[in-house]
């Protein structure tokens, strides 16, 4: 008889136990799945080409799937931008094509993308940007840099 009452104290004890894992893991897979526990949407939006080509204003359109951009050149010379590539995305095109950003000044130019991200979710979007001195004649430069903000 007390062989009985142990095991099922043992029992009791276990199930206990068990419902309580089972809720604190229901728990989070609810979160996980209405996106709480997403840990990109705890990250800061952000945009970096350096200090010498320096994010003003950035954002992603859904709508279009256009990047907007607006860069000031701090490299002390005026530049021209010739070329703009997209390391994961496709970057179908880019608005005004060459870009001249004089020394000090900022300039908003446009990348359309291959696809349309969906609005609210953040999205990373990785760019090659390729420049020269303005004026000809000068060696051509590439610098690289990201772009992570939500989608609008």
């Amino acid at each position: 008889m007390v062989k009985n009452t142990k095991a099922q104290a043992a029992f009791e004890y276990l199930t206990t136990y068990g419902w309580a894992i089972l809720t604190a893991l229901i728990v989070v897979g609810a979160l996980s799945y209405f996106g709480f526990l997403n840990p990109s949407n705890l990250l800061p939006n952000k945009c970096d080409f350096g200090k010498q080509l320096e994010c003003v204003e950035y954002r992603i359109q859904s709508s279009n799937g256009v990047v907007s951009l607006m860069l000031r050149n701090n490299f002390g010379k005026d530049i021209d931008l010739t070329y703009v590539e997209g390391v994961e995305e496709t970057a179908a095109s880019w608005e005004p094509n060459p870009l001249t950003i004089p020394e000090g000044q900022t300039e908003e130019f446009n990348i359309t993308l291959g696809n349309f991200p969906a609005p609210g979710e953040k999205k990373e979007v990785s760019f090659i940007i390729t420049f020269e001195r303005s004026g000809g004649g000068y060696q051509a430069h590439n610098l690289s840099g990201m772009v992570f903000v939500t989608v609008q």
